[in-house]
Parts: C-alpha cells; structure tokens; sequence
C-alpha cells in the first residue's frame, strides 16, 4: 500500500517549477527501463469562491518494494500550475514540495505519475 500525505512545511531548500501555458511540470529525467510506479491524484475545492490553491506533496516511495524514482509528471486541471519541490530531501525516495494553481479557481486537481525502478537486492 503506496502511503502520501497532505502536510503543511517550511522548506529550506526548494526548486521553482512553474508552468503558464498548461499545468504540465516534469521532474527529473526519464530513463531507458524504467516503468510506471504510481498514479496519484489530489484535489482540493469545490470552493465557495474563486482563489489560488496550493496543495501540499509528500510522496514517498515503497521501501518494502524498493522503489526508486527517476521521474515525476505533474499534470493539473488548472490553466497554469506552479510547483516548489524541496532540494533537502533525496528524490530518489521521495517528493516534497507544494503546487499551486497559477490563477484563481473554485476547484484543482494534480494527477502525479510517478516513474522509476524496483531495485532488487540494492542494485
């Protein structure tokens, strides 16, 4: 059972990811041979009135599968998106860091696809 929770954090070191035409962000790179760990999708409203809305990630991979990640696409239902992912943790075990719609709505949504390896015997 793949485990995420929605927490507020102050984050030392962060990477601004942002995205005005469509809310697509990649993170990290795709690699020869790896699959598709895990679809996830967030959500926040609907909302009684229109605004940005931030949503917090903390993804963490499986350690009783040994999964590592390489890639993470984000894709949102909002026009624009914006992401702050936090540099103080390892990527290849987890992903923290907050999105937020880039113009005001009364509902958003994130669909994370998460790729990497299932590592067996550490390697």
């Amino acid at each position: 059972m793949q485990s995420y929770t929605i927490v507020v954090t102050f984050l030392p070191l962060l990477s601004v990811i942002g995205c005005k035409a469509n809310c697509n962000i990649k993170i990290g790179e795709q690699i020869t041979g790896e699959q598709l760990l895990h679809n996830i999708t967030i959500s926040k409203g609907p909302l009684d009135v229109e605004q940005i809305i931030e949503m917090e990630l903390d993804y963490r991979v499986s350690p009783l599968q040994n999964e590592e990640i390489s890639y993470v696409q984000l894709v949102g239902t909002g026009p624009g998106c914006s992401a702050i992912i936090s540099n103080s943790v390892d990527r290849k075990k987890q992903l923290l860091g907050t999105v937020s719609s880039t113009t005001q709505l009364r509902e958003f949504s994130v669909k994370l696809s998460v790729y990497g390896f299932l590592r067996i015997n550490g390697k």
